[in-house]
């Protein structure tokens, strides 16, 4: 019983309550059996019934299907066979008392009404019995499952969030390093400081579900700011994005993978080429594209980390249905468009 919460104890008890008036309300006159509600003699068959009707009822629904189901199904219907057999015949004997009360006498005929009035009332209240317990089952077992699902989503989350390192950072700044030793610039000192915000941002923000777009979008600029300032004029960078969407927030360093994708294979050692990176809302879905020339390197270009399979995984967890990602390669442009939908 402690199954029952307190809502349900009350929605049991006005049922109940219910069911009983509208037996006994005089006005409607109802005949249920040998017994009438318009001279009364409903009203103590229908009090007693009820009381046989909870028993069959909560002793289905709480013993017979938890406890005795898991025994085997063979002693399951034996015990059922048994509890509906003793309920029926105690009410069958208890409304026959009720009808001789009068000094009515109780030939073969009433005898059968009798018995046909408990043995469909009983039959009612057994398949209500089950069909209540499957179903309480039923959602139990959804809503388990449900925990589960999000505590392996959770799980496989952090297990793909701790593959974001900061390899990528730290390698650039070595790279700095070595630059400041031979000019000394301001530009390495600009450009440690930029990297020391990445750091930041890496540190603070991924442990997070979401982070505002404007934050990716400023990693962003961040990143491409000092692959421009390691290539100098090798490669052009063409970055459109909204200047404020403060209501739009996505996963962290989602995007950027794309981002190092085309730096890795979209720069070259003997010719200028051209990256293309464009956010937008259209018709109120975020559209995400990359593209990029197809270029050879012999130099590896530093990462975040976070590969294109962590990416996919990623978007399939976290916004399952509700993306699309498109991959198109030619022999020399690569080209990525992600969409995100209903995202404003």
């Amino acid at each position: 019983m402690k199954e029952i919460k307190p809502f349900e104890w009350l929605i049991h008890g006005i049922v109940i309550v219910l069911g009983l008036l509208l037996l006994n309300y005089p006005a409607f006159d109802l005949t249920f059996g040998v017994f009438n509600s318009g001279d009364g003699s409903l009203l103590w068959p229908s009090l007693i019934g009820m009381i046989f009707n909870l028993v069959l009822f909560y002793g289905i629904t709480f013993y017979l299907i938890p406890v005795t189901l898991k025994r085997g199904t063979g002693i399951f219907i034996i015990r059922l066979i048994v509890l509906y057999a003793f309920v029926s015949s105690v009410e069958v004997l208890i409304d026959s008392a009720f009808y001789r009360s009068d000094g009515s006498a109780i030939d073969s005929d009433i005898w059968s009404e009798l018995v046909l009035m408990v043995v469909f009332t009983h039959t009612l209240v057994t398949i209500m019995a089950f069909a209540y317990r499957f179903s309480k089952d039923w959602f139990a077992n959804e809503r388990t499952k449900s925990k589960i699902s999000e505590h392996q989503l959770r799980s496989e989350l952090d297990v793909l969030k701790s593959q974001i390192n900061p390899h990528f950072l730290f390698n650039a700044l070595n790279n700095l390093y070595s630059m400041s030793l031979q000019s000394g610039d301001e530009k390495t000192a600009e450009g440690i400081s930029v990297l020391s915000e990445m750091m930041r941002y890496v540190f603070d923000k991924t442990g997070e579900d979401k982070v505002a777009l404007q934050e990716e979008v400023q990693y962003i600029s961040d990143y491409i700011y000092l692959q421009q300032l390691r290539f100098n004029k090798q490669v052009k960078v063409k970055f459109d994005h909204p200047e404020s969407v403060s209501n739009f927030h996505i996963a962290p360093m989602l995007l950027i993978p794309f981002v190092e994708n085309a730096f890795k294979y979209g720069v070259s050692n003997h010719a200028k080429t051209t990256i293309e990176i464009r956010i937008a809302f259209e018709e109120g879905h975020f559209v995400f594209e990359v593209k990029n020339q197809k270029a050879e390197r012999t130099e590896t270009i530093p990462s975040s980390g976070v590969g294109l399979d962590n990416v996919k995984k990623r978007l399939n967890l976290i916004y399952s249905d509700k993306h699309s990602l498109s991959v198109n390669e030619s022999d020399d442009l690569f080209r990525v468009r992600l969409v995100i939908l209903n995202s404003l």
